[in-house]
């Protein structure tokens, strides 16, 4: 921290970057700062304090939050601004150069101190301590959304404990903290009272959730509670580790109310040597029997995965391997990511490293196999009746609605439905007919609405 400053209006303008756990904790500053008698406000010009939620997960990101906190910055420089906070991912990764990096910022907040931002801003404002109750948990219950009223994320533990040698996160948010079962059941209690129709549980592992408060299979019981409740209608999961998927919980998936028959497993690769290079368990045959598992406790389920390309050592023979199980899985949703070489990671320095065309070249080829996958098995769809969740009108054409079904992550993830006739508002839950399978989009039209006769 470098200055005291007499806050004016206390207004502040936030620019949160990179995935839904960033989001959930820019909610929670959010909310924090309400608490205090800060205004959060849209116009970043009006705001006497910036706030850059930031990300590191790869060099894309990181690049995005050095150059939008630099961007930013000029608000200083012009004077529309006169405090520039530094959060998230990106800062805590490198919290002791932060300041010789970017010495634009003020102060350099990390993920461990972020429930305390309110309380540095008084002391930084000459309040000294607010009379606000200091929140020391790292998941205080958050008033503010940015997601719309109908749907929510909900974090349920922050860190990994996991060892993969490609994976930054633990050196910007450390080992795993699981949030007490109470917390969770009260956030969610709290959203369902608000009319949510959608919870997405987000950690950076969920199938590890609780171990560290002495659970053995804690997202199960997660989910039974959760389920008893029945407050909100659908409740999906993202992100689950393969070795971790217990049979409990596919029972209690399989016989949930809410918890939709969805499923993100990131598998990464199947080849065991390239599995081993990763620190991650394996091998083919494993992830064969794994899907085969999954599909069979919860039959109809939509299975989403990641892969990576192009990872330090890969043969060409080892990734038509992982092609060949590609077409064997037939995922519903794939995520692929050319290896990025990350510093502090260990497989920045492996032996093998690959040339950039050739990593991005697998990843090509491996989308395509992908895409046409999904292509082929959104046409199944065609002539059913879904029901969808509308989220309001689609980025690619105001003239249509844009909804998700059952087996489609919002933001983005897996794609939308483009409800070509029909009425329904943001928020509600229509039945739709599938009437055009797309790469990874659907058509659809309301059940009961005049159909738009075609030209």
């Amino acid at each position: 921290m470098k200055k005291e400053i007499s806050w004016n209006e206390k207004t502040v303008g936030i620019v949160s970057l990179g995935c839904p756990k960033n989001s959930s904790d820019t909610e929670r500053m959010i909310s924090d700062l309400s608490s205090r008698g800060y205004q959060v406000v849209p116009d970043l010009e009006q705001a006497e304090i910036l706030l850059v939620n930031t990300c590191s997960f790869v060099t894309d990101a990181r690049r995005e939050s050095v150059e939008t906190l630099l961007e930013l910055s000029r608000y200083k420089e012009e004077g529309k601004a006169r405090f520039l906070v530094g959060a998230g991912c990106l800062v805590s990764r490198y919290r002791d150069q932060m300041g010789e990096l970017i010495p634009e910022i003020d102060l350099a907040l990390t993920t461990f101190d972020e429930h305390r931002l309110g309380e540095i801003l008084d002391s930084v404002g000459g309040a000294g301590r607010s009379s606000a109750p200091i929140k020391p948990s790292l998941f205080p219950l958050s008033s503010a959304r940015l997601t719309p009223p109908h749907r929510a994320y909900v974090k349920v533990s922050e860190g990994c404990d996991h060892p993969c040698t490609f994976c930054s996160i633990p050196l910007a948010r450390g080992g795993q903290v699981s949030r007490p079962l109470e917390e969770v059941q009260a956030e969610i209690r709290e959203l369902a009272a608000r009319g949510t129709k959608e919870v997405t549980l987000i950690a950076q592992d969920l199938t590890r959730y609780g171990q560290d408060l002495g659970l053995s299979d804690g997202l199960a019981d997660l989910l039974e509670r959760i389920d008893g409740e029945g407050g909100v209608p659908w409740v999906r999961l993202l992100y689950a580790y393969p070795t971790l998927v217990t049979e409990r919980l596919l029972s209690v998936m399989a016989r949930s109310r809410t918890v939709l028959p969805y499923l993100d497993i990131p598998l990464q690769h199947v080849e065991e040597r390239i599995l081993g290079l990763m620190k991650r368990p394996g091998n083919v045959d494993f992830m064969k029997r794994l899907v085969d598992r999954v599909r069979t406790a919860l039959p109809g389920v939509v299975l989403r995965t990641t892969f990576i390309t192009g990872f330090p050592g890969e043969t060409e023979e080892e990734f038509q391997s992982l092609m060949k199980f590609a077409e064997w899985a037939r995922f519903d949703h794939v995520g692929v990511f050319a290896f990025s070489r990350e510093e502090g990671t260990p497989s920045y320095d492996l032996p093998g490293q690959l040339p950039h065309r050739i990593r991005m070249r697998r990843r090509k080829d491996l989308l395509a196999l992908c895409g046409r996958i999904s292509l082929e098995k959104n046409r199944e769809l065609e002539g059913q009746v879904l029901p969808v969740l509308i989220e309001g009108l689609s980025e690619q054409s105001d003239l249509v609605l844009s909804g998700r079904t059952k087996g489609m992550a919002p933001d983005g993830i897996d794609g939308e439905v483009l409800v070509l006739s029909g009425q329904g508002r943001p928020g509600e839950i229509v039945d739709c007919r599938i009437v055009r399978g797309r790469p990874f989009d659907l058509e659809a039209w309301e059940v009961g609405v005049p159909e738009i006769p075609e030209e």
